[in-house]
Formats: C-alpha cells, structure tokens, sequence
C-alpha cells in the first residue's frame, strides 16, 4: 500500500496565505501519480478555525478523497488551542488556552470531517479516539497526543500526552482478533525524538523560542513498548516543523512537520511510503513554484483580498 502522508498545514488567511495553495498544489501531483491512502497528522488550522476546516474539506472533495476508504486523520495541538503570531498573542495565550474547552474542540474537528470516521473500529463508542480502520492489508490507527493544558505541565499546550484511558483503548485495537498478523500503522501529532529545531509555526520569534521548549510527548517509552509488540511497522506525525525519517524499535517513523508549513512560500513537499511484505519505503517529493496573486471572491481562500497561489 502507497500512503501519502502531509502534516502541519496551518491554514491561516491572515498570516500564511500560500499554505492553502501548496497544499492544493501537492494534493494534485499525488493524486496525478498515484497512491492508495492519504494521511494528515495534525495542525490544520494554525489558530483552530473552523473556516480553516472547511477549506482543506473543500480541498479533499475537489480531489475525490473525503471518503474514509481514501484519507485519514488525526487532530493537532493547534487544531485545539491555536497558536501566536503577534506579541499579544503570546501575552494572551495562556488565559485563551484556560478558556478553551477541550472536549469540545476536539468534537468540532472530528465533526468537520465526520466522513473520514465513518465505518473505524472505536474502543470507546463516546470517543472517536483511538480508532482503527483496515486498508487492504494494513490497519491505519488514529491516537490524539494533545494533553490539555496545564499551567505548569503544558504551559504553552504543546506538548503531547496519550491518556491512560486512550492507551488502554489502544491495546484493545491490538488484541482484536482480525487485526492479528496484519501490519499496522500509527498516526499521530507528536514526534518520538528530542527536538533540536526552533519552532517555526509563528510569525513571533519569542513564541517559536518559547515553543520549542515545550514540544514534547510524555510517555513515548510505553507507547513505543506497545508499538514494537504488536506489528507496528510505520508511524506518521509531525508537530516538530522539519521533514525527517528515523528509525525507533525498529519501526520506521517519518515526520512531515515542514511539508507545507515550512518557511518558503514556493516550496511543497509530500512524502509517499509504501508498506509491503519486505518492509517499509519511501521517497520525498519536493514541487517548487511562482506565486501568482488570486483574484478576489475565490471560493476557496475565503475572498482574501490578499492570498497568493503557486503555479509552476
């Protein structure tokens, strides 16, 4: 199975008009080329709006693939409690984050693409994560790493814990009987290794510093314990803003964190792993481009009098 796999792509008219258009722009030379199933990991929107979620539906219906069968997701820690981009912003933060309610967030996320959930195995039927949902002969399993926020574990709602309750709802999906001997593939937001970057998702260079202090996922040991025992052979995320393959356990993990968001308003990336009987490839596509400016009233960029799109 060809899976095609983007993260981050921080949609945000105000402050990051290309990210639709490249995004739009990679969707198409994958869909031109071929694969079997797409994978998001998280960040949709970069201040979790929901005018962002209508656009990448947009973009998936325009490419036939807001269908369960052809594309995954999970939610990412901006998706829930937004991001800074101005000094206010990051003064603001944490009251906004206090006031954010979680649960809530994360069924407004799951309800805007309530198609790609349709038909998964869930453990718990009142919570759409963890979920599960066999592609051929590969089971792709959707966690959420988002903790919620804390004044002094998750200060800046970037860092990443999956609940004991969501864990043991993931060890459900291990034991199911169909699922044995098939290989599987985990799709989350956060990263399994120490990052070393500085943050990029801001237009604020003290909230990237602040940032990049706290993107961590606690308990990665117990999760990756879990991952190795039980026929885990590809883990998609992102969260980190940088594109990468690296190897725990033995399982090939890939971060798409820089493949849209990542700084240059002409460059796009996609990554497209193939998981077969001998293992576990896969080749990074880069698409550059001119910008060009688009005219108002375009449905899909929300008559932003200002957006650019790429065209090569």
């Amino acid at each position: 199975m060809k899976i095609a796999h983007l993260s981050d792509l921080h949609f945000c008219s105000a402050f990051k008009r290309t990210n639709i258009g490249k995004t739009k722009r990679v969707l198409k030379y994958a869909v031109e080329r071929g694969f079997d199933h797409l994978v998001i990991t998280g960040d949709v929107s970069d201040n979790s709006e929901v005018k962002d979620y209508i656009t990448l539906r947009r973009l998936l219906e325009s490419f036939n693939l807001l269908d369960p069968a052809k594309t995954s997701i999970v939610i990412g820690n901006h998706d829930i409690f937004g991001g800074a981009q101005r000094a206010i912003d990051v003064v603001n933060f944490p009251a906004k984050c206090i006031q954010t309610d979680y649960n809530a967030k994360v069924k407004e996320f799951t309800d805007y693409f309530r198609e790609l959930f349709d038909g998964v195995y869930r453990p718990a039927v009142d919570k759409i994560f963890p979920y599960a949902k066999q592609v051929g002969d590969t089971v792709l399993i959707g966690l959420n790493s988002i903790d919620v926020y804390s004044r002094l574990k998750n200060p800046f709602a970037s860092n990443g814990r999956v609940s004991n309750e969501q864990f043991d709802n993931l060890m459900k999906i291990f034991n199911l009987e169909e699922y044995k001997g098939l290989k599987k593939c985990v799709m989350i937001h956060h990263h399994f290794y120490k990052n070393n970057i500085e943050a990029t998702a801001s237009k604020s260079l003290l909230w990237n510093k602040i940032e990049s202090f706290t993107l961590k996922l606690r308990g990665k040991k117990k999760l990756l314990r879990a991952f190795s025992e039980n026929d885990v052979v590809a883990v998609f995320h992102g969260h980190s803003h940088e594109i990468k393959e690296y190897y725990r356990k033995k399982i090939k993990f890939f971060n798409a964190g820089a493949t849209i968001d990542n700084g240059d308003e002409t460059k796009a990336s996609i990554f497209l792993t193939e998981i077969t009987p001998d293992g576990v490839t896969s080749e990074l596509k880069s698409i550059s481009s001119q910008l060009i400016k688009i005219p108002e009233g375009n449905p899909i960029l929300f008559n932003s009098k200002h957006a650019y799109a790429e065209v090569s």
